[in-house]
């Protein structure tokens, strides 16, 4: 690895580290899967700086991040629960908190759609590509996404 490698590694480190670290403990449930998942994309991040320039960084990470997401859901048996304690630790906005935690409840496909659109800003079109879904299906998922939001906040 170049020094200029080492340098973009380290600057992207800083830049994505949360949003790495929001994105796995919303999508695996609790903090130990999501410091292995931490671990494995910015190793991964490492090796692939090493061999080719990343033409769009953000999207390659959040990328691998959901695909290492699931491979560590592969491998656990049950199912847990990140408590809101766990999420305060990676934002302190009380309303962001609360977001969190309703966008945490709903199912996984449209949990991620929601989190990757409107935190993590990508177009339909890049969650597309980064879940491997159709485009559409990014749609119905933000549709559908967006209604149990909307159910969850009428009930409270």
């Amino acid at each position: 690895m170049k020094n200029t490698d080492a340098e973009l590694y380290r600057a992207l480190v800083e830049e994505y580290s949360d949003t790495v670290t929001r994105l796995a403990l919303i999508h695996t449930g609790n903090f130990a899967d999501a410091e292995d998942c931490y671990q494995n994309v910015f190793f991964k991040l490492f090796k692939e700086l090493g061999r080719r320039e990343i033409p769009n960084p953000k999207a390659w990470i959040l990328k691998v991040t959901l695909n290492e997401c699931r491979n560590v859901l592969r491998y656990r048996l049950g199912k847990s629960f990140v408590s809101l304690s766990e999420i305060t630790a990676v934002t302190e906005d009380k309303h962001e908190h609360e977001m969190l935690d309703l966008v945490f409840r709903l199912p996984p496909k449209y949990r991620d759609a929601l989190y990757l659109y409107y935190y993590e800003e990508l177009t339909i079109e890049e969650i597309s590509r980064a879940t491997k879904t159709k485009v559409n299906t990014v749609k119905s998922q933000l549709k559908r996404g967006r209604e149990k939001l909307r159910e969850f906040l009428e009930d409270n």
